[in-house]
């Protein structure tokens, strides 16, 4: 059994920040296939260029103040903690927006896209009045408020979603896609200050100590949060730089990650790390191991059969979403999703936990210069799918080279920290579960006829398949019954 956090279990946690998180990915997901339909490739080439540069910036800022919240929550009056938190990510977000703004000409003529200079410092406002929502789900998670931070998110996401729609569908305009993003993103600061001071979570402390505390211990995670995301990302600036802004688009597309992938890795990302963390500081390497052995299980127990589903549907899953002219991004989104049995584990949060930082810092650099090789030499031989191969393959030396420090670390083998049986079942039930759709397809020629009922007839046969096969247990379900409720 995994441990209990606050009134819910953490699998129960995890749920109620996976559904706040899907929340927000759905309201990404539905912009995406609303401007994908109305814009042009080359101008939503443009906006996925915006994010691709501000994504670079404060979000890690973000992740690496929300380590050391957790960290430092743990340790010190929470009152305080937040109050710093939120100072110190208030002072982040200024400079990334002044940043933002003094080099958006830069940016508009590496990309050779002139609009992006006023779409930049349009959202470069958004960057300042958004800083100190990045603290937002790392605040509720600790406080156990993970039911408010579903309904901020619900609230966030209608808005966010809604004004979008009406200046794409209405306006037609990409620039006021921008203000309206700015002014939501002034919506959820709002929501999460209106909360701490009714509940009394400021404090006049002097901060300055633990706002550097906060910096040194971030800093290191933040730092490798950079070169990682950069290494994450490098294909993609390079295939800004290096091809129109038309092939980014396309590129952009088949290398986006999936709602579910970010859902269920991110919400139990989010409700490990403190339970790591506190693990960590006292040496429970038994329990550390169960837990993390037990998460990769459920965590798998959804991708695994993802990657299986989407390897065969991809054509679809693409011509579904985002409209026929994408599905050519099919081949680039297959490769990508070879990268889904790296995500069943935890990585940087284990490592975190037991103060490796810098060490995860240094591989994080490493990778960065790798995947930029390798993504280079690739795209220049193979165009698109090029790029693709050469980050998948630098990132699975990554991981192994993780895995290697971790294992160490906890003083145990490889067959101690993976479930192999569990994870080599769910692939041979996925792949079996996918031989009913075969016929599918010589049947229904509309696309999203078809890949509607591929989905139902999937989950539908793998989930009886798993059943039978003991992959996953009824009591296991039951835990999730209060999602549904």
């Amino acid at each position: 059994m995994m441990e209990k956090a606050g009134q819910f279990s953490l699998t129960q946690n995890a749920g109620l920040v996976g559904i706040s998180k899907l929340v927000n990915i759905l309201a990404l997901l539905a912009a995406s296939m609303v401007l994908t339909r109305i814009f042009t490739r080359a101008e939503y080439g443009s906006y996925e260029q915006v994010w691709l540069i501000y994504n670079s910036l404060l979000p890690l800022a973000g992740y690496g103040l929300s380590s050391a919240l957790y960290f430092f929550s743990a340790r010190e009056e929470k009152r305080a903690v937040y109050s710093a938190a939120i100072t110190a990510s208030s002072v982040i977000g200024l400079l990334a927006g002044i940043i933002l703004a003094a080099f958006a000409p830069l940016f508009a003529r590496l990309f050779d896209a002139p609009s992006l200079t006023v779409y930049i410092r349009v959202l470069a406002v958004y960057t300042l009045m958004a800083s100190p929502s990045l603290m937002f789900e790392s605040i509720f998670v600790t406080e156990r408020r993970v039911g408010l931070l579903l309904v901020g998110n619900i609230i966030i996401a209608v808005l966010f979603a809604g004004s979008i729609f009406i200046s794409a569908l209405v306006f037609h305009s990409m620039l006021f896609v921008f203000v309206c993003i700015a002014a939501v993103g002034s919506a959820k600061s709002v929501f999460l200050i209106v909360y701490m001071l009714k509940a009394g979570k400021f404090t006049r402390r002097r901060l300055s100590p633990l706002v550097k505390s906060q910096f040194l211990y971030a800093l290191p995670i933040l730092v490798s949060s950079i070169a990682g995301t950069i290494s994450k990302q490098v294909d993609r600036y390079l295939v800004s730089l290096l091809m129109t802004p038309e092939k980014f688009a396309i590129y952009a597309i088949g290398s986006k990650e999936l709602p579910l992938i970010a859902v269920v890795t991110g919400s139990a990302s989010a409700i490990l790390f403190p339970v790591f963390s506190e693990l960590g500081s006292k040496g429970g390497r038994d329990k550390f191991i169960e837990i993390w052995r037990n998460s990769i299980s459920k965590t798998g127990f959804f991708l695994l059969p993802l990657m299986v589903f989407l390897l065969y549907s991809a054509n679809d899953f693409m011509g579904f979403f985002f409209g026929q002219k994408y599905v050519v991004s099919a081949a680039v989104f297959r490769i990508f999703l070879l990268l889904l049995p790296l995500r069943l584990a935890f990585y940087s949060q284990a490592l975190f936990s037991l103060g490796k930082q810098k060490l995860y810092m240094y591989t994080s650099i490493a990778e960065m210069f790798l995947s930029g090789i390798a993504s280079y030499l690739l795209l220049r031989t193979y165009g698109l799918e090029g790029a693709a191969i050469g980050k998948t393959l630098v990132t699975y030396i990554e991981v192994l080279v993780l895995v290697g420090v971790l294992t160490f670390a906890l003083k145990a083998t490889i067959v101690e920290m993976f479930p192999w049986k569990k994870i080599l079942k769910l692939l041979v039930v996925s792949v079996v579960a996918l031989v009913p759709l075969l016929p599918v397809r010589s049947y229904f020629g509309n696309v999203y006829y078809r890949f509607v009922i591929e989905c139902v007839m999937f989950a539908s046969v793998f989930g009886g398949l798993a059943l039978l096969t003991g992959s996953v247990r009824i009591i296991s379900l039951k835990k999730m019954q209060f999602v549904v409720n």
